[in-house]
This record gives C-alpha cells, sequence and structure tokens, in this order.
C-alpha cells in the first residue's frame, strides 16, 4: 500500500482534465481541494503558483509532483490529475506532463512532506505503473493501482498499522 492511496480517495482523482496550462490546472486543482476538503481555492491556488515560482515540480517522463504547505492545514492532502492532453511544465527532460500528483501538507511537516515527496517520485519512477496509469479507464481503477504499488524493499504492512503513519 502506498502514500498515494492513504491520501487519495477515488473521489481525489480527476481523469482526463482539460487544461491548457498550469494556471487553469492549479485552479481546477483548488477548487477540488474546496469541495473535497473546505480548503480555500484562492490559497490553495496561490500556495501552489508560489511554490511553483521557485523551481518546477515536473519531475520528467510526463509527471508533475506540485506541492505546498498550508497554514492550519491538519493533516497532508493529495489530489492526483491525469490530463486529456499533456501540457508544459518546465520538467528537466522537457517533456510536457499529463500526470500530476498535487500534495498539500501542514505547514510545519518539513520532513514527513519530504518523505512524502521521495515516495511519490520514487512511485512515479516505475514506468510500468506510469503505463498502467496512464490506461486506466476510471478513478477507481486509478486509485487501486495506488493501492497496489508499494515501495521497493519495504516491508508489507496492513493499512490499520499505518493509521497516523504521516504524524510520526
Amino acid at each position: 500500500m502506498s502514500a498515494a492511496s492513504d491520501l487519495l480517495a477515488a473521489e481525489d482523482i480527476l481523469l482526463d482534465l482539460q487544461v491548457l496550462t498550469k494556471k487553469a490546472l492549479f485552479e481546477a486543482v483548488a477548487a477540488l481541494f474546496e469541495r473535497r476538503h473546505g480548503l480555500a481555492r484562492a490559497h490553495v491556488e496561490e500556495s501552489l503558483t508560489a511554490r511553483e515560482r521557485m523551481g518546477s515540480t515536473g519531475l520528467g517522463q510526463g509527471v508533475a509532483l506540485p506541492h505546498a504547505r498550508i497554514k492550519g492545514l491538519p493533516r497532508p492532502l493529495a489530489v492526483f490529475v491525469r490530463l486529456d492532453q499533456p501540457i508544459p511544465f518546465e520538467s528537466p527532460d522537457g517533456k510536457p506532463v499529463s500526470e500530476i500528483l498535487v500534495l498539500l501538507v501542514p505547514e510545519k511537516a518539513t520532513e514527513r512532506h519530504l518523505q512524502l515527496l521521495a515516495e511519490f517520485a520514487q512511485m512515479f519512477s516505475d514506468r510500468a505503473l506510469r503505463e498502467r496509469i496512464a490506461a486506466g479507464e476510471s478513478a477507481t481503477a486509478v486509485h487501486g493501482l495506488f493501492a497496489a504499488w508499494t515501495v521497493p524493499g519495504a516491508p508489507a504492512q496492513p493499512k490499520a498499522e499505518r493509521a497516523g503513519w504521516w504524524r510520526r
């Protein structure tokens, strides 16, 4: 089981979203965070945009991992978006992105924030997983792919034992 499946419900997954720019992407994601989690849309959008100004969160291979710290957020939250068409993201390999995992973390979650980013980067480095996500026909199917993925070399751990893992 992955951190992505712990943080994401199928309702936090948008497939075949039609946007042409990062700005439009961040607007759509902020609206979802507002609808699903009651976060202020403008604050989420501004936080993601400010972080992106510091340097692209594009990882390469068509994947981006935008992230931001949110004051008052009690726990990490995530949204996964698969775009209908890739958009420019200033990724290291110069390729546009179509798979985006957006992570919001509490303002003081420094170590946990870095652990989550590392796990997500490792997860998206798995080419076979990226291909299955690209072919996923529903949010439920994509969520199942996230749930089935495990950190290579990590011992299996039941979800009940992982409850609250982000607080450690």
